[in-house]
């Protein structure tokens, strides 16, 4: 739930939002006009399960869409608002992610919002800026990293900027892994070069929560590098999930749990010096911004045992210049998950809403 000011904060409401979710898990996009906002809002709460009745249903608006529904609902000020009795389980998140890859083909689209998922590698300070008209506001950054080693920044402004749990983020970051979902995002780009999302009235964040499946398989999928050599150059392999059981013999949380997060596990050091045949295929999404390409094992094809270890001529990798943020530790996996608070969770438990 969340209202809608337009392009200032402090504007007057122009319509309170809703997300509901139905016991099959669909979600529809629900509008509250200023007039009848006083009278239902006492009876809405995020996580709370409602009867409704006398509500109309039209065709969803074509720009700034928060799910794929070709309706949506609006609720007027006769409207009746009643708590469910009965004990139902509910699906309790909607969101639709999509891939870091494709985010600049949504450049300066408004059909829809967009949900990305990815882990937390940075969080800067607040801080005070001037908008396009020449209000100051807070703002801040996160920065993001997919499965794929793909890096995107976040723009949270105003509340978004302030109300962020960074210093959270920050201490648990230095020891777990910091799993976050970002939902009611719009991609933008800053001079015609600098891509980022911006987040807008619709965002909302779920960090390092357990119960969500996706941050758990992100959290869990096995993604080992390794950096090969035929003796005249050296390129990068990638075993991920299904391919890292088969070649180390243990799954990543069965590592996590043996080993601590300084040591590195006998099953992986052992393959130093071993050679293989393998099939791959290019990584197109962490060859793009490298000199040399990287590749993703497909099959592991023979074994060939222990051979002469071989010196590593090792690519040039160019790496982006940090910006001025405080990093979290990233180049390691860690350990479990630890909670961190949701957006406004003294008012919000995101049972049915996004």
């Amino acid at each position: 739930m969340w209202e809608f000011r337009g392009p200032n904060e402090e504007n007057d409401l122009r319509h309170l939002d809703l997300i509901l979710i139905d016991q099959k898990g669909d979600p529809i996009y629900a509008e509250i006009l200023p007039n009848a906002v006083p009278d239902l809002k006492s009876f809405l709460e995020e996580g709370k399960i409602i009867i409704m009745s006398k509500v109309t249903v039209e065709r969803a608006k074509p720009g700034y869409r928060a799910v794929e529904n070709p309706y949506m609902i609006k609720l007027n000020t006769r409207t009746c608002i009643f708590p469910c009795a009965e004990t139902i389980n509910f699906p309790k998140y909607t969101f639709s992610l999509t891939p870091f890859e494709i985010l600049p083909q949504y450049i300066r689209r408004t059909d829809r919002f967009l949900d990305v998922i990815g882990k937390i590698t940075g969080v800067s300070n607040a801080a005070k800026v001037y908008n396009t008209s020449g209000d100051p506001m807070m703002r801040r950054v996160i920065r993001l990293q997919d499965l794929m080693g793909n890096v995107i920044e976040l723009s949270l402004s105003g509340k978004g900027a302030t109300e962020f749990p960074a210093e959270a983020v920050l201490d648990v970051g230095q020891k777990h892994h910091v799993i976050a979902i970002f939902v009611g995002t719009l991609m933008k780009l800053y001079r015609d070069e600098h891509r980022f999302l911006s987040e807008t009235s619709a965002c909302r964040w779920y960090i390092n929560e357990n119960d969500i499946p996706a941050i758990k398989t992100f959290q869990k999928r096995y993604k080992i590098p390794f950096i090969t050599t035929d003796g005249t150059y050296s390129l990068e392999f990638i075993f991920f999930e299904k391919k890292g059981v088969e070649l180390i013999g243990k799954t990543a949380e069965t590592l996590h749990k043996q080993y601590d997060l300084n040591q590195i596990p006998p099953q992986i050091s052992e393959l130093i010096g071993q050679k293989f045949s393998l099939v791959v295929t290019v990584s197109t999404k962490r060859s793009i911004n490298r000199k040399d390409s990287s590749f993703e094992v497909l099959m592991i094809k023979e074994r060939f045992g222990k051979q002469p270890i071989i010196p590593v001529f090792r690519p040039e990798i160019t790496i982006a210049p940090d910006s001025e943020s405080t990093t979290i530790s990233h180049e390691k996996d860690l350990p479990a998950l630890i909670a961190i608070p949701s957006k406004k969770s003294n008012a919000q438990d995101p049972d049915e809403a996004k």
